[in-house]
């Protein structure tokens, strides 16, 4: 029988359900991992984007502040908060919040959908694959923060299709839009609850769950909670400086002309990424379970609208990682929702099965955790920070060419060069006239750090290496970086001796 908004179903008793005891357990075991997981210094993204974050203003030069980044204003303003409140540990404890939150709201989903079995099922693999470093999933990053709003998302795009009471169906209708779009204001290309809540409203109603109607209603109130997210974050947005046309040319076009930019690269290391990314998703046996999702999980289940969707989902995130040009790990986080769901979804149909896949799920993130946590990898961009840190004097500036941005952070510096990225210098600024304006002019930075021979082929190639041997000396090396010092200042020299090497995986 059909039903709309309008018209209120057949009140019916429901036995109440509850979370299984693995879902805490399931919690518990991936906060303690992930705690063990944090590393003395923060990542080239975790430690660029509070530098970002910390001076983003009204009244910059750039984007953001000072600084120009390719990312949406909700991210940006999550680490203004974390920035505020105690910086890198901050951070951390957000990324931990983050990840048990999308823990709870996936199992959440599957208990609604599948039922109680398959919660714990849900919860184990979510919080499995949110800390194993083959999902990139030590370090908090755009996909990992934007998670649990995908999350909620699709528990709130399930609820509007089920739910029997009306206002609770047009809350989660709202819900749905408004997760939606805050989603994609945290990492852009994150459209998954759009995808998923658009076939499992189409397939209900066409399978006569929901009415024309309710159909009718639940799009209108999606995208009115779209535009109360919208409104919100930019209202944020406007109010340091940083306006709507600048956010989308940032976070669309320029993805379109960075990709020309990644695909006319004579360079190997995107194909040499693709490969590790692809080694480490097998390596996950995330594959298994969708494999096994795929031949027992999909037919003849009782909600088909949402086995479609998950299915509809995970070929959106495939496309979603292959076409975002630069493959790293932490790009599979965004499969985590798919991989979770489709374990409760085979949970019902082959659990015997499941528990051999959701065992070697577990023992292949447990390995590579306590592998990363017995040899950790300290990121070269802090320990070149560090020692320039302590050659460094206040009012010290700093461009690391290209990429490192946690260079900054962790001196404390700033950079008179808006781009902190290798990826926007060479789209926006490709033959490096205005690296070459900062680094010859009145505001020249006090340090230089030159990333490695193809970096330096680079500015020999655009004039910008003839600048820095006429205005630099070099001072040091230190991880396979240069440092350069303004020939016209004195410092003491860098500690070269930092270590650099560590566990890399896969």
């Amino acid at each position: 029988m059909t039903t709309s908004l309008g018209t209120a179903p057949a009140p019916r008793t429901r036995r109440r359900r509850r979370y299984p005891d693995s879902v805490p357990i399931a919690l518990a075991a991936l906060v303690l991992v992930r705690l063990l997981e944090i590393r003395g210094g923060g990542s080239p993204d975790e430690g660029g984007f509070l530098v970002v974050a910390g001076q983003w203003r009204a009244g910059g030069t750039s984007l953001y502040g000072d600084y120009w980044v390719d990312r949406p204003p909700l991210l940006i303003a999550i680490f203004k908060v974390a920035d505020a409140t105690g910086g890198l540990l901050s951070l951390r404890i957000i990324g931990i919040l983050a990840a048990a939150a999308a823990v709870l709201l996936l199992s959440s989903t599957s208990l609604r959908v599948f039922g109680r079995r398959a919660a714990g099922w849900t919860a184990v693999i979510a919080a499995a694959l949110l800390v194993t470093p083959l999902y990139g999933a030590i370090d908090v990053n755009g996909e990992l923060l934007a998670l649990p709003l995908v999350a909620l998302g699709i528990r709130a795009a399930v609820e509007a299709v089920l739910a029997e009471d009306l206002l609770l169906a047009r809350g989660a209708g709202l819900l749905t839009g408004f997760t939606a779009v805050a989603a994609l204001l945290v990492k852009q290309n994150m459209v998954d609850v759009l995808v998923f809540a658009t076939v499992c409203w189409l397939l209900a109603w066409r399978l006569h769950r929901i009415g024309g109607r309710r159909l009718r209603d639940l799009a209108v109130l999606a995208l009115l909670g779209g535009a109360l997210a919208y409104a919100a974050v930019m209202l944020v947005a406007l109010a340091h400086g940083t306006s709507p046309a600048g956010v989308y040319e940032a976070t669309y076009p320029f993805r379109v002309e960075a990709a020309k930019v990644i695909a006319a690269s004579t360079s190997d290391t995107a194909a040499v990424r693709l490969h590790r990314l692809w080694l480490a998703f097998l390596l996950s046996l995330a594959p298994a379970v969708l494999a096994a999702f795929a031949v027992r999980g999909v037919w003849r289940s009782r909600f088909p609208e949402v086995v479609w969707a998950v299915v509809a989902t995970g070929a959106w995130v495939t496309f979603s990682v292959v076409a975002g040009g630069s493959y790293w790990l932490h790009y599979l986080i965004e499969s985590v929702p798919v991989v979770a769901l489709a374990a409760g979804a085979l949970s019902l149909r082959a659990l015997g099965l499941l528990r051999v896949l959701a065992g070697l799920v577990v023992t292949s993130a447990l390995v590579a955790a306590t592998v990363v946590v017995l040899h950790p990898t300290p990121t070269p961009g802090s320990t070149v920070g560090h020692a320039i840190e302590d050659s460094a004097r206040p009012g010290d500036t700093l461009v690391s060419l290209f990429g490192d941005a946690d260079i900054l952070r962790t001196t404390g510096m700033s950079s008179p060069y808006a781009y902190l990225w290798s990826l926007p210098s060479r789209t926006l600024d490709p033959d490096m006239a205005r690296l070459r304006g900062v680094l010859g002019g009145s505001a020249a930075p006090t340090w230089v750090v030159v990333r490695g021979p193809g970096t330096v082929a680079r500015l020999a190639e655009h004039g910008a290496m003839t600048v820095i041997e006429q205005r630099y000396r070099v001072i040091g090396e230190v991880c396979g970086r240069t440092v350069y010092l303004r020939r016209d200042l004195a410092r003491p020299p860098v500690d070269q001796d930092g270590r650099c090497a560590g566990t890399v995986l896969p």
